[in-house]
This record gives structure tokens, C-alpha cells and sequence, in this order.
């Protein structure tokens, strides 16, 4: 059952202030699926103008026609407004969804990785007993599914991520205890290691790879690289042995704590190079992007020693954590770092690079101090948590951020789709009472559009006004032009804080105006023209 929540959003609603600057970030429509028992929304991309939304369900009632067993993969697709074009649930008779990532191959042909602990129904049965397994799924975009590969071995495989690589097919990666199926290379009897799997795109098995030593190396994400190699982080307890390298700058104790492990593959699975990253405490990475100079890496992190300066619970806390994010460059060198959160727990594995050279965040956050204000629950019981989203610059100095949540707990894993640097739509579960579709103790599917209404407004002829303004990020002056209009007499500019503030206003005298800029304070400036034409509203950075 869908229940109706679009909203119409005015300018400067649901305004929250960090550190003296602020995001005028709102919904622009939101919507409820899913039944009586839990429902959660884990995965999301766009295509053919509408979203597909992967994720779980233990509900055979609402919005949910048919469940195989105790738990369900489930595929939601809905137009651009948030209301329902179809749904389909795969699986058999034990539990499917868990960490369900769908990824686009093209307009009409989708990848689902996920788990399965099943041996019928949707599932291709192997000769090994299924405790837990990679399933990878290749649907078309009427939900039938084109094939279906179960990976791993007897023992326990726990999928974390996966990709589409470059010739089509997929690599999934997560952690794996098993030695027999296709693991072929486990290291350390009992212990996990991070474990890849390369499929066809027809699902035939082109090589597999454990990663790891005699401890346990967990979590983990994985991105193909420039050069046609992969990058994988995850983390590492740093006991030696196997493919790990004993020379790889391990911090803490080790069995104990654990590091950010960066391994660099070639394109069949080859390592190149391998480095640790951390403190004395705990420290784990969740994901990793690529830019021309090097790669940063989103993970996070209990330590406030060794790589890791600025953690927000003094000390070092082994019970709460700090968002930590840092860049390396190609050989693994460390460029900078920076810890984000506040006292409580924090924590994302989603992060997206940003036109302005910076990078957008997206978690989960249990402080309301630090870095965070805005929390909706902090206070009201242990655990419970808010979306956060936390922007940062190029060299990883906090920006600003937002909190959107309800009265209860707002859970996350990678359902994030970034529409522009301010446009995002994200797919979560949620147990807060008034967002529920039927207000049981379980979580229900959420799915909402959260944009800035301040970018790129124009109140009037937006496409008829040209106005360059530069540079950005200024230092001392930044430049307003106005190259095709010659009444520039009557043209005026408005420099507002985050707040609203109008800080610096001046009349045209000329068709540039140099703004002086010195006097501020770095951020998030908003620019506003007014010409004889309409009003344009634009945002730079000062430094």
C-alpha cells in the first residue's frame, strides 16, 4: 500500500545550520511501500524514466503480491514522482535480499547481486549446502530473470558488492569462510576472507580470487579502474599470511584491531600494489572512487592516532565511530584525510564526486554534535539514527550538512541515486511511526527525492540572462559579468550567506563587477543578479 506523501516544498524549509553555514535541502516527494513485516529498500538506479529500487521483504501482503519463503528479494519499479509502476519478488523457501545492490547494464537489461540461503525456487541449485551465498541475478525490465548464478562454497559467503565491469559482465565481492564451490585459494582456516567472483555476462565463472591472510579481512567495496584493473578496500586485522603483506603499514594490534586495507588488482585479478591505512583502534573502509590524481577512500574509523587525526570522541572510543574519509594517490600515498561525525555513532558508505571538485556523503548518523546538527531522534533512545548527508571540498574540509529523518530509525546501505551535485533520491527502510505505510514494529520502504531549492533558480527568463561569474572558489574578489546586457546601470548583485543574510550589495557600473571577497568566511555563498530581464540566483565557494 502506497500512501500519498508528495509535498510541495517552499524556498528556505527545513534549513538546518553546521559551523556557521547551512543546505536549503528538502523533499520533493516521498512514498511508502511495503507490508506488515519487514520490508527494507537496499539498492537503487534510474532508467527509462523511472527507478528501480532493490532491496528485502518478509511480507506476502500491501504492496507485495507473492512471497517465496521466509525472505524475499525484492524488485520495486516507480515513475519519476514516486508511484508504483510494478513490483516482483524472487527467491525460494529460506531468506534472499540481504545487501541487494541492482545495477544497470543498459535500459532493459539489469544485474541484481545479493544473498541467498536457498536451494529452490528462483534458485539454480548447486551440490553444496547453502548457509549463505553470492546470488547474482540478470533480469530484463519486465522482472523476468535471464539467468541466475549461486557463488561460493559450503560455508559462509556474505556478498557485500558488485559491479558491471567493462566487457559486460559482473564481479561481485564480499566475505568468504568457505574452501570448497568455488573457492579455490581460502587462507586462514575459520576466517574470512575477502573473496571476488568474475561472471560473463552470459554468468559463466572467468576467475575467482580470495584476498586475505590467516586473520580476518571484511567489509569491502570494489570499482574498476582507468586502466581497466580493480580497486578493492575493505579492512584487515593484519596477522600475515596468504596474499597480504606483511610490509603494509598495519597500526594497530593485530587480532585485535583492524585497518583499511587498499589492494590494487590488474584486469585478471593480478595484485599490483597493497597498503594499510588506520590508528591504533578500529578503522574499515566501505568504499572507494577514482579521479584523475588518485582515489579516495570512504570508510571509517575509532582511532585518533597514526593516519587519523580530528575522530570526535576523545581518546579513541571502541564503541562509536567517525565517518572517515581520505585521498591516496595512485601508488597508495596518503594526501589528506578527515574524520566527520560527532559523539555517536556514524557511519556511510556512499560517496559521490561533486562538480566543484568536492564530494557528497551519504549515511547514517546517531550524534547531534560535532559535525551533525539537525538529528530528529537524538535523545529519544539508544540506536537510532538519521540519513546524514555531510558535503565536503577537495581536500576534504567539511562544508556543510543535513539530517533527514523521523521519530524512529532510518537505516541505509547503498540506495542512493545522485540525480545532479543537489538532486538525490534515496531508497531506505525506516521505523519512524508517521513514514510507515502500516505502522507495525517493522521497517517499511521509503523512497524520496531530497534537492536543493536554491540552485539554479531564476525567477524570471532564466535562459534569456547570461551571467559568468568567476572564479570559483574565490579568494579575494570574484567576478560578476553580464557579457549581453547593456543596461548595466540597472543591474544589481547580492551576495547572501546560507542563512539568508545579505552580506555584500552592489549596483553594475560597468559589465564586470569585482566583488571583494576577503572579508568572509570560507563556504557556501549564494549569488543574486537582478537584471532589467528577471533575477538569477547562483552558488560559489570562498576560500
Amino acid at each position: 500500500m502506497k500512501i500519498a506523501m508528495k509535498k510541495t516544498v517552499t524556498f528556505l524549509l527545513l534549513l538546518f545550520v553546521a559551523n556557521g553555514y547551512s543546505q536549503v535541502f528538502a523533499p520533493k516527494w516521498e512514498s511508502c511501500f511495503g507490508g506488515t513485516e519487514w520490508d527494507e529498500g537496499t539498492g537503487i538506479i534510474y532508467s527509462d524514466s523511472s527507478y528501480w529500487i532493490a532491496g528485502r521483504t518478509e511480507s506476502a501482503d500491501g504492496d507485495i503480491a507473492f512471497n517465496h519463503g521466509n525472505r524475499d528479494l525484492w524488485l520495486l519499479n516507480i515513475d519519476k514522482e514516486g508511484n508504483i509502476i510494478s513490483e516482483k519478488t524472487f527467491g525460494g523457501s529460506e531468506y534472499e535480499g540481504s545487501s541487494a545492490k541492482i545495477l544497470k547494464l543498459n535500459d532493459s537489461i539489469f544485474y541484481i547481486s545479493t544473498a541467498t540461503s536457498s536451494d529452490d525456487g528462483d534458485i539454480n541449485p548447486t551440490s553444496w549446502q547453502h548457509l549463505s551465498n553470492y546470488w547474482v541475478l540478470q533480469i530484463n525490465n519486465k522482472g523476468e530473470i535471464l539467468w541466475n548464478r549461486v557463488c561460493g562454497g559450503s560455508d559462509i559467503d556474505n556478498i557485500r558488492d558488485a559491479i558491471v565491469t567493462n566487457d559486460g559482465g559482473i564481479i561481485a565481492l564480499g566475505i568468504s569462510v568457505s574452501t570448497d564451490g568455488d573457492v579455490t585459494d581460502h587462507h586462514g582456516f575459520g576466517q574470512f576472507d575477502l573473496w571476488l567472483i568474475k561472471l560473463g555476462s552470459n554468468g559463466e565463472k572467468r576467475w575467482t580470487l580470495s584476498l586475505g591472510g590467516i586473520g580476518d579481512e571484511i567489509d569491502g567495496s570494489i570499482i574498476q579502474t582507468i586502466d581497466g584493473g580493480y580497486m578493492v578496500v575493505g579492512d584487515t586485522d593484519g596477522r600475515g599470511g596468504g596474499n597480504y603483506d606483511s610490509t603494509c603499514n598495519f597500526h594497530g594490534d593485530p587480532i585485535w584491531t583492524a585497518d583499511v586495507w587498499v589492494v590494487k588488482l590488474d584486469s585478471v585479478g593480478n595484485i599490483e600494489w597493497q597498503q594499510c591505512y588506520g590508528g591504533t583502534y578500529d578503522d574499515y573502509g566501505n568504499n572507494i572512487i577514482e579521479l584523475a590524481d588518485g582515489y579516495v577512500v570512504l570508510g571509517g574509523t575509532m582511532s585518533n592516532d597514526g593516519d587519523v587525526s580530528g575522530f570526535h570522541e576523545t581518546g579513541g572510543s571502541q564503541f562509536n565511530d567517525d565517518i572517515w574519509v581520505f585521498k591516496i594517490d595512485k601508488t597508495g600515498n596518503l594526501l589528506w584525510q578527515k574524520c566527520l561525525g560527532g559523539t555517536y555513532a556514524d557511519f556511510a558508505r556512499n560517496i559521490f564526486p561533486t562538480s566543484d571538485g568536492g564530494f557528497m556523503i551519504v549515511g547514517t548518523t546517531g550524534s547531534n554534535d560535532g559535525d551533525v546538527v539537525g538529528n530528529h531522534n537524538y535523545g529519544t533512545g539508544y540506536g537510532l539514527h538519521d540519513i546524514w548527508f555531510v558535503k565536503i571540498d577537495s581536500i576534504g574540509n567539511f562544508v556543510w550538512q543535513y539530517c533527514y529523518g523521523g521519530n524512529a530509525d532510518e537505516m541505509l546501505y547503498r540506495g542512493v541515486y545522485q540525480k545532479s551535485d543537489w538532486d538525490y533520491v534515496v531508497a531506505i527502510g525506516t521505523t519512524s511511526y508517521d513514514w510507515q505505510c502500516y505502522h507495525s514494529a517493522y521497517p517499511d520502504v521509503r523512497v524520496v527525492e531530497l534537492y536543493d531549492s536554491t540552485v539554479g533558480v531564476s525567477e524570471s527568463l532564466v535562459g534569456k540572462i547570461k551571467v559568468n561569474i568567476y572564479p570559483n572558489p574565490a579568494t579575494s574578489t570574484l567576478n560578476i559579468e553580464l557579457p549581453d546586457n547593456p543596461l548595466t546601470n540597472t543591474a544589481t548583485v547580492e551576495m547572501l550567506d546560507m542563512n539568508g543574510r545579505v552580506l555584500l550589495k552592489e549596483k553594475f557600473t560597468a559589465p564586470v563587477l569585482h566583488l571583494n571577497t576577503s572579508g568572509l568566511n570560507s563556504g557556501l555563498y549564494l549569488i543574486k543578479v537582478q537584471t532589467a530581464k528577471g533575477v538569477v540566483t547562483d552558488r560559489k565557494s570562498v576560500v
